[in-house]
């Protein structure tokens, strides 16, 4: 079984090494590492060719910027693995083992998508912070692909980043899952079009990948802006007319209603707080006829209560509050930073 791990890298030199240093000293070797250099202007074009001329499992692929979705795009249609995977260029792997855990799994039970949780690394720090351990791998195995997913979403580990899933490579060429290009919210709409297409499921109870908080390359930082909202909608839009188009139906309806709840109410949250959420606005109108159908599948516990204000307070009513809890969490990080 052959494991693709694909890294878009731009301008990342400081930390790219160590990024596929975790990947290529794993136990596990049977494995390709995917390296697009997406018009670096630093250092980080070489460094792909140097990390690929010391390891002949380490390809480096140069192409135009065009962004993380063209560049994660070009290394699904370059890999050759059974199964991808995808990696942050200033994140890495936790530990040696972390890959042949992986393997161990999809060999005992093999699925379409296999989740896992992750670490963060606080690079001021210098520190790990492992999350809350789980114990939930048999427990998953034994559920409906839909049952399933609701359950990870009821315990909040349902993440839309892609570095959280190994994906069968089959699964997303057969169905022409890509990245959307040009747009942001890119994670949350290729996560959902691969669980609309997946027939099996898995959790892994071990967090090894890490995410490096608190770098230059970090989006949490980037101010929201009305096309970033725009773009949400357009996914939430798509994912629920796809649930439909799908035939989907009973929990496994409820699981991708379930996991498009969640970014809804970041809509709602994010849209209000930039003045957008109004009665006047089209995109708004829109949102506010999928409410009644996103909040009441509230198994994460933010939708939930949610769900309980828009009972009380209607749709309008709800975004302005949560708009609120927006700008109060905004305000609190820039404190953090400062």
């Amino acid at each position: 079984m052959k494991i693709s791990v694909i890294i878009p890298v731009y301008n990342s030199q400081d930390y790219l090494r160590e990024c596929v240093r975790s990947i290529t000293s794993q136990t596990y070797r049977d494995l390709e590492v995917l390296l697009v250099d997406d018009g670096s202007t630093d250092g980080s074009g070489d460094l792909c060719d140097a990390l690929a001329a010391e390891d002949q499992r380490v390809v480096a692929i140069h192409k135009p910027n065009g962004g993380t979705s063209s560049a994660r795009n070009t290394g699904v249609e370059r890999a050759t693995g059974d199964y991808l995977t995808f990696c942050d260029n200033d994140d890495f792997l936790r530990d040696n083992r972390c890959l042949e855990r992986v393997a161990q799994s999809l060999s005992a039970r093999p699925v379409d998508v296999l989740m896992h949780d992750n670490c963060m690394y606080d690079d001021s720090k210098g520190a790990v912070i492992p999350p809350k351990e789980t114990n939930l791998a048999e427990k998953i195995a034994g559920l409906s692909k839909g049952d399933a997913l609701l359950e990870l979403i009821s315990q909040g580990l349902m993440a839309r980043a892609v570095w959280n899933k190994v994906v069968r490579t089959e699964l997303v060429r057969a169905n022409g899952i890509a990245f959307p290009e040009g747009m942001r919210n890119e994670d949350t709409d290729w996560s959902a079009s691969v669980l609309e297409h997946a027939k099996s499921v898995g959790w892994l109870d071990d967090p090894y990948y890490c995410y490096r908080k608190g770098t230059a390359y970090a989006q949490t930082s980037k101010p929201v802006t009305r096309s970033m909202t725009d773009d949400l909608a357009i996914v939430i839009e798509k994912h629920v007319a796809a649930i439909d188009e799908l035939g989907l139906s009973g929990t496994e309806a409820r699981s991708i209603r379930a996991y498009l709840a969640y970014p809804f109410i970041v809509w709602m949250g994010q849209a209000a707080a930039l003045g957008e959420c109004r009665k006047d606005d089209r995109t708004s109108l829109e949102m506010c006829a999928h409410a009644p159908l996103l909040l009441t599948a509230d198994e994460d516990r933010a939708v939930h209560l949610a769900s309980l204000s828009y009972h009380i307070f209607g749709f309008w009513g709800t975004a302005r509050l949560l708009g609120i809890a927006f700008r109060l969490t905004r305000l609190s990080g820039l404190r953090h930073q400062s």
